[in-house]
C-alpha cells in the first residue's frame, strides 16, 4: 500500500472506532423537524438545550424519557416548552 492509501485506511478505522458520538457532535442537527409540542413532565428524565451553531441553524431541545431512555425533540416555539424552560431556569437560580 502506498502512504496515501495507508493514511486513508487508518483515518477510516479511527473514525469507525469512535462510538457514542451523537449527531450533534458530527455537525448535523439532531432534530429533523420542530418536534413535539408537549411531553408529560413526570416522564422527563433529562432535558438538553442545544443552541444554534454554524453546523445547525436552529435551537434544539431534546428530552430523554424515563424508563425507555427514548429521546424526543421538542418544539422550542410551543408554549409548554417555553414554560418548562422558564420553570427550570427559576429553579436553578435559587
Amino acid at each position: 500500500m502506498n502512504s496515501t492509501a495507508t493514511l486513508f485506511f487508518i483515518s477510516f478505522v479511527l473514525c469507525a472506532a469512535v462510538e457514542g458520538t451523537s449527531l450533534y457532535e458530527k455537525g448535523r442537527c439532531f432534530c429533523l423537524r420542530d418536534g413535539d409540542d408537549f411531553v408529560r413532565r413526570r416522564n422527563i428524565e433529562k432535558l438538553e438545550v442545544i443552541p444554534k451553531s454554524p453546523m445547525c441553524q436552529r435551537l434544539e431541545i431534546i428530552v430523554t424519557l424515563k424508563g425507555t431512555a427514548e429521546q424526543r425533540c421538542l418544539n422550542p416555539q410551543s408554549k409548554f416548552v417555553q414554560n418548562l424552560i422558564n420553570t427550570l431556569r427559576k429553579r436553578s437560580s435559587k
